[in-house]
């Protein structure tokens, strides 16, 4: 979500699409007969905070009794990732890495990398030993327990466990329905109708100026058009974002075989629809090629309302929040399109492989227990909101009479305060997204939002609404890449593989949606898939069939 949407680096969303997601801290304390001891974090940090004067690391500081020295980073994942790189191949590594997954945490095949050298250190006996609260918290999320270990039972590093409900379901798709009244069209329900609207939001004016300047669709670079359309051809988890090129978005499940979706007919199908939208004129050109912040200026155009819908995890993504003309309660969810197999719609895990929390060789055995203890009290309840969210009545307060949780099932436990700017206790007093360790379905959804969902304030009830549209519509085609393991010595060749197959799959799927490949020419979509065969699509397949069928 926007920063100016939430207002707050509290936000429970995350983007491109994906979601927000967490990791942990650190610190240590003396041995006997020592003066306190330092310990050395390399964590990551946003906008005005300082993780070496936050309210939150003084808390662990004095609960701990250690010195914490943060070697800090941004966000911005490239830089993050560049910046991390530099500190392993340093000549002094930190006792211990807390890092966010949309920046530059551990991937699996880096754990058992770094494990098998010996730089990360196993982390089992001092979870069994020093975090109940942890050992808790695995037993009781299957999904994060199996996140978290590797084939061979070894837990290298800890992941974020972020049960995101309206992650969970990131291509949403959001539609005028201000047009849909003012044309007296109902919700499409299946491709064809899906055209008619959106054909005549390209031809009926719906906005009212008496200029043709409706764009029916609009999508970018990080937020394909693709998913939610294709859905009503084949189950698919394609993105043209940045997981296109890291991810086996591409795969699916016959059974229990692995398979390319993007290689099957539904897919050809699908792009044939697409090719007829473009064909139309119904698809904004610089779908494709536009960042994030074009589309949504397209969306915030100064000359009106013009966009008739697009695909992204929320709204905010096409169109800013809290607008004077309140053009962005415009644009409800449509749900899922009926296609052969019913409505489908994609689904992934929010939380994300690999880990965000590392414990390293540099750290001796009393830097070890006191680490992971100053971890285990992140997943207690107190250490978890406080670390989170900051202080009470500063960055949060408690539930009053009347306040309804976003579950209205479930019982209020906070209120998510605005970001106050001003107020150093406020802007600098948690670790937001570091320290969202364990945020269950539960924990997320308990918190107070008002019932009117147009309201800014009300923006996590508009999402909760909208996923259930999709909620219990997905596909047994749905391959579960989070839950796998790739052995090591596959790792390499896996990502090079992963890089050239996907790369290919996401041109050449904008090639046959904007005509420069024609999807009705046998020769055009055989040499597509001629193409897929020459980068090694079977050895793809047999990677990930292998370690399916171990799972």
């Amino acid at each position: 979500m926007s920063d100016k949407m939430r207002r707050s680096r509290r936000s429970l969303a995350a983007i491109a699409g994906v979601a927000a997601l967490t990791a942990a801290v650190v610190g240590c304390t003396p041995s006997a007969g020592d003066d306190q001891k330092v310990i050395t974090i390399f964590g990551e940090q946003g906008g005005q905070m300082d993780l070496n004067t936050n309210s939150f690391t003084k808390l662990l500081e004095d609960k701990f009794d250690v010195d914490i020295d943060f070697q800090t980073t941004g966000y911005d994942s490239g830089a993050a990732t560049e910046a991390r790189q530099i500190s392993l191949a340093g000549g002094e590594l930190p006792e211990a890495y807390m890092l966010v997954p949309w920046a530059s945490q551990f991937t699996q095949a880096e754990l058992q990398r770094y494990g098998d050298q010996g730089v990360v250190l196993p982390l089992n006996d001092l979870i069994e030993e020093h975090a109940p609260n942890i050992a808790d918290a695995l037993a009781a999320e299957e999904g994060f327990e199996t996140l978290a270990t590797a084939p061979d039972g070894t837990i290298w590093g800890l992941p974020q466990w972020n049960d995101c409900y309206h992650c969970s379901y990131p291509y949403k798709f959001w539609i005028n329905t201000v047009w849909l009244e003012n044309l007296g069209l109902a919700m499409p329900t299946t491709p064809d109708e899906f055209f008619d609207v959106m054909t005549a939001f390209k031809t009926q004016d719906p906005n009212g100026n008496g200029v043709a300047d409706e764009i029916p669709i609009t999508g970018s670079a990080q937020w394909s058009i693709v998913p939610f359309i294709m859905n009503a051809f084949i189950a698919n988890s394609f993105n043209t974002g940045a997981g296109a090129a890291s991810q086996p978005i591409s795969l699916g499940l016959e059974g229990d075989t692995v398979q390319m979706q993007t290689m099957q007919d539904g897919w050809r199908e699908g792009l044939k629809f697409l090719n007829r939208l473009w064909a139309a004129g119904l698809i904004d050109p610089a779908a494709f090629s536009q960042g994030g912040d074009t589309m949504q200026a397209t969306g915030n155009s100064a000359e009106g309302v013009i966009v008739g819908g697009f695909t992204a995890i929320h709204p905010w993504i096409g169109v800013s929040i809290g607008q004077e003309d309140a053009r962005d309660t415009q644009y409800d969810p449509l749900p899922p399109l009926e296609g052969a197999e019913g409505p489908i719609t994609t689904y992934q895990l929010p939380s994300v492989p690999g880990a965000t929390f590392v414990i390293t060789k540099a750290a001796d055995e009393v830097e070890q227990q006191v680490i992971m203890e100053m971890m285990d009290y992140i997943f207690t309840p107190e250490g978890h909101l406080l670390g989170e969210m900051g202080e009470e009545n500063i960055g949060w307060r408690a539930p009053e009479e009347g306040d309804i949780a976003l579950d209205p099932e479930l019982e209020p436990c906070f209120v998510d305060l605005p970001l106050d700017e001003e107020n150093e206790a406020d802007y600098n007093g948690n670790w937001g997204p570091m320290a969202q360790v364990f945020d269950t379905v539960e924990w997320r959804n308990c918190q107070v939002q008002p019932l009117d969902i147009y309201t800014e304030e009300g923006a996590e009830r508009r999402l909760f609404q909208a996923t259930e549209l999709y909620e219990g519509k997905e596909s047994d085609a749905n391959f579960p890449y989070w839950n796998l393991w790739v052995p090591a010595e596959e790792a390499s060749e896996l990502a090079t593989l992963t890089t050239n197959i996907e790369s290919n799959v996401a041109t050449a799927t904008a090639e046959f949606v904007t005509g420069v490949r024609d999807p009705n020419n046998d020769g055009d979509w055989n040499g597509y898939l001629d193409g897929l065969q020459g980068l090694g699509v079977d050895r793809y397949l047999e990677i990930w069939q292998a370690a399916n069928d171990a799972s």
